[in-house]
């Protein structure tokens, strides 16, 4: 007899389907009956638990967001790091969530920070990130200045500023890079990977200038190959994830 699942496992179980279905065929070509079809359920269970495709989307964005929220919390409250430690640990650990599974995730991100597609998951997303995660970002930056490695009179200020700019940076990223994914074109990769990362370089002096901290104290230039590198594996090797 097949094991009766809990309300939260079967959600567990659309989620599941829909990732896999995003990563494959794209978001806008995902249909909700694919999502049923996937997932071995029927319409009647899928929309128990969600109304629509975009409902299921939201879910999906605030899950990521709550991850990045428990990451920072966990990051903030240790004692054995510096203020600096801190803050370069939080863009390594989030940039690890995408090597994981590079195609699915920023497909996903394409479709959270989507510009207007939608858009109050992406008012979520900026208010999420400016009433939680600017100040666990204000407690690192305020332990760097007392430690003296960063020299800005603002850090309230500059927390919410590198939450913000890290959002963009995370949509732009993803739009431009799902946009690769799809044509699979190598002379357009070998273009668009050193575009890619002088907008890295750009947003690591831009967070460094704002931080008031020395050249090369971000590690988002390392965070850059790491994903790019990732990246170019999946689509010149013709993977569908990292091993």
């Amino acid at each position: 007899m097949r094991k009766k699942l809990t309300p939260e496992e079967r959600k567990g179980q659309i989620i599941k389907s829909a990732l896999k279905l995003f990563r494959e065929l794209g978001y806008e070509q995902t249909t909700v009956q694919n999502i049923i079809d996937e997932a071995g359920i029927s319409k009647g269970g899928f929309y128990h638990h969600y109304d629509s495709k975009e409902k299921l989307l939201e879910d999906i964005g605030i899950m990521f967001i709550q991850k990045g929220l428990e990451l920072g919390k966990q990051i903030a409250s240790r004692d054995d790091l510096s203020g600096l430690e801190k803050i370069n640990k939080y863009i390594r650990e989030m940039n690890s969530i995408k090597q994981d599974r590079p195609q699915e995730v920023f497909a996903l991100l394409s479709e959270m920070y989507s510009g207007g597609k939608n858009q109050k998951l992406e008012d979520l997303t900026f208010g999420y990130g400016q009433q939680y995660i600017a100040p666990l970002m204000k407690s690192m930056i305020e332990q760097g200045i007392q430690e003296g490695d960063f020299k800005t009179q603002f850090p309230e200020e500059a927390a919410e500023v590198f939450v913000r700019l890290f959002i963009l940076h995370q949509r732009e990223m993803a739009e431009a890079l799902t946009d690769v994914l799809k044509k699979k074109d190598k002379d357009t990769l070998e273009i668009e990977l050193r575009n890619f990362k002088r907008k890295y370089l750009f947003f690591q002096d831009t967070l460094e200038k704002i931080l008031g901290v020395k050249e090369g104290s971000l590690v988002l230039e390392k965070v850059a190959d790491e994903t790019l590198e990732a990246l170019s594996d999946v689509l010149v090797k013709g993977k569908s994830e990292v091993d």
